[in-house]
């Protein structure tokens, strides 16, 4: 498919409400743009044996979205503007109005769902927000609101015939009063019996759910140059087990729950040299950020199971629409070419501070978002039958 066709006049829909966030962990300086080498220290972990992904993602991909073929959304990083209160109170910040709005939820779902998007990502625990943390910054519990919050947006998701990616964003080593489960293992098990677990129970049967993305990015957590090229944080060997030990216990509640883990700031890199491997995953999912929005063929990441672009969008930090546009159409046309499960663009927001934002800051579609309805519109049946992706 030539991406130039899809750059048409753009539909205008408004929305009154605020959205932002970028592809990474949400700390405002949009951290999850690709940075560093691509030359990794992979001595201490086997590279991904390689099989067909093709075979286990005609497997698995019925599963996902409720239906075969490619998989096309958007990632809404904050519904309301505010990441560290959007769903439920922020422990650090209980005095702040919790934002959560059911219509304007239920308006951006729908708008989504008329562009064509089957999968929504959806960010929580993002600054520790909907978690009740007592003083010894252990976790003990959900918050009330929180809970309740989830739910509805759960079913709203439902009657739009959308379903939820479940990110859990959860950046430890940001919190200096919170002890870090991924190397305290007292907080470890706090937050599974008191989090995972509960959050698990409350996923369990929903049919709204598309997946669990066990940590958002969790080389930010992760010292070194193929973690977050610094010389503070978990060893991978800690990463690894804090991730493989989130999926077992996901799966003891919901054993058929489709589980993850994203990868995304050296972009797939640290699939390909097997950091991921052995998990216990369902599937890879990897953020890239690139305005040529170029993917290598999924064979060139000796995967063993499908791979997802679970976050993607220009490189460049400044807002163009055009550069949006032909970085995020790009994506997706390489993204079905190449093999990969689907692509989820980002982000469904309208802030003025971030150049992934969708919509302007008047709520509007961006011209990008009339490109993502013609290329979904464009695949009337499963796709990819190439590969086997799309049986």
């Amino acid at each position: 498919m030539n991406a130039s066709k899809y750059f048409v006049a753009p539909v205008v829909v408004a929305l009154g409400i605020t959205l932002t966030g970028c592809g990474g962990t949400q700390t405002g300086d949009m951290s999850g743009y690709n940075t560093g080498s691509r030359s990794l220290d992979t001595s201490t972990v086997s590279p991904a044996t390689s099989l067909s992904a093709a075979t286990l993602g005609s497997k698995l991909l019925p599963l996902l979205a409720g239906k075969a073929g490619f998989v096309a959304g958007v990632n809404v990083a904050s519904f309301g503007g505010q990441p560290d209160r959007d769903l439920g109170k922020n422990p650090f910040n209980a005095d702040a109005e919790i934002w959560y709005n059911p219509k304007a939820v239920n308006s951006t779902l729908q708008d989504i769902a008329g562009l064509g998007g089957s999968v929504v990502r959806v960010r929580l625990f993002q600054k520790l927000s909907g978690l009740k943390i007592d003083s010894n910054g252990l976790v003990t519990g959900l918050d009330d609101a929180f809970q309740k919050n989830l739910t509805d947006l759960l079913d709203k998701a439902e009657g739009t015939k959308v379903q939820i990616y479940v990110c859990i964003s959860t950046p430890w080593s940001e919190m200096s009063s919170v002890k870090n489960p991924l190397t305290d293992t007292s907080a470890r098990n706090a937050f599974f019996k008191k989090a995972i677990t509960p959050l698990a129970a409350r996923l369990k049967g929903r049919g709204s759910v598309f997946a669990i993305d066990a940590f958002n990015e969790i080389e930010s957590e992760v010292a070194g140059k193929d973690g977050n090229s610094t010389d503070k944080g978990a060893t991978w060997d800690q990463a690894r087990n804090f991730i493989k030990s989130t999926i077992d216990v996901i799966k003891s509640v919901d054993p058929q729950r489709l589980v993850s883990a994203s990868s995304g700031l050296h972009g797939w890199d640290n699939v390909k040299a097997g950091k991921f491997s052995k998990l216990n995953l369902d599937f890879y999912d990897i953020h890239v950020y690139d305005d040529k929005g170029l993917l290598p063929p999924t064979k060139e990441l000796k995967v063993d199971r499908p791979v997802l672009v679970g976050s993607c969008g220009q490189s460049s930090k400044s807002a163009d629409a055009d550069v949006q546009a032909k970085a995020d159409v790009a994506f997706l046309e390489s993204a079905l070419k190449q093999g990969y499960a689907g692509a989820l663009i980002s982000d469904f927001g309208k802030s003025t501070d971030n150049a992934l934002s969708l919509l302007d800051k008047d709520g509007k579609h961006r011209p990008v978002l009339t490109q993502f309805q013609t290329f979904v519109a464009s695949m009337s049946q499963p796709v990819a039958t190439a590969t086997g992706l799309g049986k």
